[in-house]
């Protein structure tokens, strides 16, 4: 009697990988090729699912990053911190692949397929716009408790070096925030041009004014006074 090597997991398909990850489900969501408005819609398409799996995990890692430095463990919070830029310019990196569709083609799409959404109604975005309001509280917290200011640690970043690698990370995390932005911008301005109304009437110029805010503006305004403290002349 031989061993049995099928899958043991619950669930639809042949491997427990397929089981596990839910390859039948998460194929079954994307539209059929029948029904593609364009043979390119299905890049479209994919790339937005993927985004959105990426985005809705960043989000979970950030909430998780929030509690450790609440709880005063700064390292693993950097830690995470780090893997959520990661993905971030993953995701730009993703984005940029749009850019090969002719814009004739995403026309198409646009016009036959989309409805009245627009990228501006990511849940996974809206939620990440919201990254300096969740994580700026429990940073002062922390600083607090440790009788520390951003200053302080800017100017002996070895004396204080758990602190100067969290701020480190939240300052790479807000450069591939900004970042992916500025990409998306540019993107928009490939695909549609600067001069024309998204599909939620507002205009694609000015996805501009988002790469000009950061999340945590306080960090970049530090560097700044650091600079000044040098007395720099040029």
């Amino acid at each position: 009697m031989g061993t049995h090597t099928g899958p043991i997991l619950e669930g639809r398909g042949d491997s427990d990988y397929e089981r596990y990850v839910r390859v039948p489900e998460l194929l079954e969501l994307q539209k059929p090729v029948a029904e593609l408005a364009h043979p390119e819609e299905r890049l479209f398409q994919t790339t937005h699912q993927a985004a959105e799996l990426w985005l809705h995990h960043v989000d979970y890692e950030i909430g998780r990053a929030i509690e450790l430095i609440a709880a005063d463990d700064v390292a693993l919070a950097a830690e995470l911190l780090d893997r959520c830029a990661r993905i971030i310019n993953l995701l730009r990196q993703q984005i940029v692949i749009l850019e090969t569709m002719a814009p004739a083609d995403y026309h198409v799409i646009r016009t036959s397929s989309l409805g009245r959404g627009s990228g501006q109604e990511s849940p996974g975005f809206a939620k990440l716009l919201d990254v300096g309001k969740r994580v700026w509280p429990v940073f002062e917290a922390v600083l607090g408790r440790r009788s520390l200011t951003v200053i302080e640690i800017e100017r002996k970043p070895r004396e204080h070096a758990e602190m100067f690698r969290l701020v480190q990370a939240m300052l790479d995390y807000d450069e591939a925030f900004l970042n992916w932005r500025y990409s998306h911008m540019r993107l928009a301005f490939r695909v549609i041009g600067s001069k024309v109304m998204s599909l939620k009437n507002v205009p694609a110029a000015q996805l501009e004014q988002g790469t000009r805010e950061p999340l945590f503006p306080e960090l970049w305004e530090t560097i700044s006074t650091l600079t000044g403290e040098f007395k720099p002349s040029y």
